[in-house]
């Protein structure tokens, strides 16, 4: 609105994907669409899938997609043979999936070992989406993850090191949906995150129960377009930025051992060698910039369950700030009384 722009005008910038989710977070809360370059969206992950796809059918049974995701992941018995027959009869029938287990004459398709199974599950699906409508959604989200078995199915599926990150992902996403069923003072930020990126503010508008929070997720999942060049924010490494250029550009994390990068975090100095690389790649970032360029960093951030003061970046001081010319009016920042202006010429265009 105030600078007259299109979402697609605007990028966020940064030395390293792990940067990317708090912003994907709150872009998602504030429903403003938004395309990741240069790393995979944690959105997009197969465990977050995973989640979403019990939530998607708790909201809307009749969700085949999310359906056929949910009541194969952890598997239960449930092999492809089962679903094509439960597919073709509920083709023919015209109704969903989930309809299709408890409609008659599905024993003349499955065998009484093959229906059980799915009963099972739709029965307690059944049960969560009851309680949906009125049950706390900690209570719930947690009492969700128990009875599914996910972080047992993530050990007995991947080594490891895999199922312990794709865990961590889990319990993220689940966090983050808890913290927007309460009222918190400050959103605490998650581990390398930086403190005072997110507050309160818009969390609780879903209400304090699971429906009201699955809706969200519904509609976040809208913001997914799959056109080759949506109206959409870009959140890029500045890697993946090198030959684009934007109208609007916010470089974020602008600090010592991150931009410039350390490279091993266990090195107290940054070589001369590395200096000079990452000098070049936040040229490469400030000239993605055509109008204005947004330089943001922390005063201090979590790591490792400890809080520690971050350090300005000794790039900042190089740009030689304190010299440049002052901003022309539509590079400053536009006051209340300007922006109260704008708002009515607007209306009066209208």
């Amino acid at each position: 609105f105030e600078r007259r722009a299109q979402f697609r005008d605007y990028a966020i910038l940064y030395r390293g994907n792990f940067q990317a989710r708090i912003f994907e977070q709150v872009l998602r809360r504030e429903r403003i669409p938004y395309v990741l370059s240069g790393g995979q969206s944690f959105f997009d992950k197969a465990e977050i899938k995973d989640i979403c796809a019990y939530l998607r059918l708790i909201a809307n049974p009749d969700d085949d997609p999310a359906f056929i995701r949910a009541v194969t992941t952890p598997r239960r018995g449930i092999g492809n043979t089962t679903l094509e027959a439960l597919g073709s009869f509920a083709g023919q029938a015209k109704v969903s999936l989930f309809e299709a287990v408890y409609m008659g004459g599905i024993e003349a398709r499955l065998s009484a070992r093959q229906v059980e199974p799915l009963r099972v599950f739709c029965d307690f699906m059944q049960r969560i989406a009851e309680r949906a409508t009125h049950d706390a959604a900690t209570t719930l989200l947690d009492d969700l993850m128990e009875a599914i078995h996910y972080e047992a199915y993530l050990y007995d599926t991947f080594d490891e090191r895999q199922a312990q990150s794709k865990w961590q992902n889990v319990l993220e996403f689940l966090e983050w949906l808890k913290r927007k069923g309460t009222k918190p003072e400050v959103e605490e930020p998650e581990d390398g995150d930086a403190t005072g990126y997110d507050n309160a503010d818009g969390l609780a508008d879903t209400g304090k129960n699971l429906l009201g929070l699955i809706q969200t997720v519904a509609l976040m999942s809208m913001l997914d377009g799959k056109e080759e060049d949506p109206d959409a924010v870009r959140l890029s490494t500045v890697h993946a930025s090198k030959g684009l250029e934007y109208p609007h550009v916010f470089l974020v994390g602008v600090e010592e051992g991150i931009m410039p990068h350390r490279g091993n975090a266990e090195d107290d100095e940054i070589d001369d060698a590395r200096i000079e690389e990452e000098r070049r790649l936040m040229y490469v970032a400030i000239t993605r910039a055509q109008r204005s360029l947004h330089l943001n960093w922390c005063k201090k951030r979590k790591r490792a369950r400890e809080t520690v003061v971050c350090e300005l970046s000794r790039f900042i001081a190089e740009m030689g700030l304190d010299e440049a010319p002052p901003p022309t009016a539509e590079e400053a920042p536009m006051s209340p009384k300007d922006r109260l202006a704008s708002l009515k010429a607007l209306l009066q265009k209208g």
